[in-house]
């Protein structure tokens, strides 16, 4: 059984779940990294390398479950600030893609994520007017994916072109 599902079969009531967001980019020199909750945190990634994750308001809504080939979650980040705002703007005007990385973490163990974390794709964030940063993220994005891009092509098979 894994770490995450005893938390969620109540094996022990003290321990709980922590999901971290990072959101990075290749534009940016730095990441926004959030936890829920008053108090930041230092937690240890996958590749053993420490980072420190600032507690905020988080809020997440799940994607529905059924068998389309997108799924989206969409992420809200309370407190966020102009330091996020001007990030965000920056890899815009780049043309750069956002990315948010999504590590879970058991509360007695800070060590290690204790599943797998997600890379997602962040589409088009937006700041509220309340001071939220909300940001939609597409997850298993199968219809995007370009595994077919660039492989019967007129160049490469000039039988394509007569069909």
């Amino acid at each position: 059984m894994t770490i995450l599902a005893e938390i969620h079969s109540g094996h022990d009531p003290t321990v709980y779940r922590i999901p971290c967001l990072e959101i990075s980019c290749a534009a940016w020199s730095q990441t926004i990294r959030n936890c829920p909750g008053w108090d930041d945190i230092t937690v240890t990634h996958e590749d053993g390398q420490q980072a420190v994750y600032i507690g905020s308001g988080l809020d997440v809504a799940l994607p529905s479950r059924n068998d389309s080939g997108q799924q989206r979650l969409v992420f809200a980040l309370g407190g966020a600030n102009a330091e996020a705002e001007d990030l965000v703007e920056q890899a815009t005007e780049a043309g750069e893609i956002i990315y948010l990385t999504l590590r879970m973490y058991a509360s007695d163990d800070l060590s290690a994520p204790a599943q797998r974390p997600k890379k997602m794709i962040v589409d088009t964030p937006e700041f509220l007017p309340t001071g939220v940063l909300q940001v939609p993220c597409t997850y298993r994005d199968l219809l995007s994916r370009r595994f077919l891009q660039g492989r019967f092509t007129a160049n490469k098979y000039p039988g394509v072109a007569l069909f």
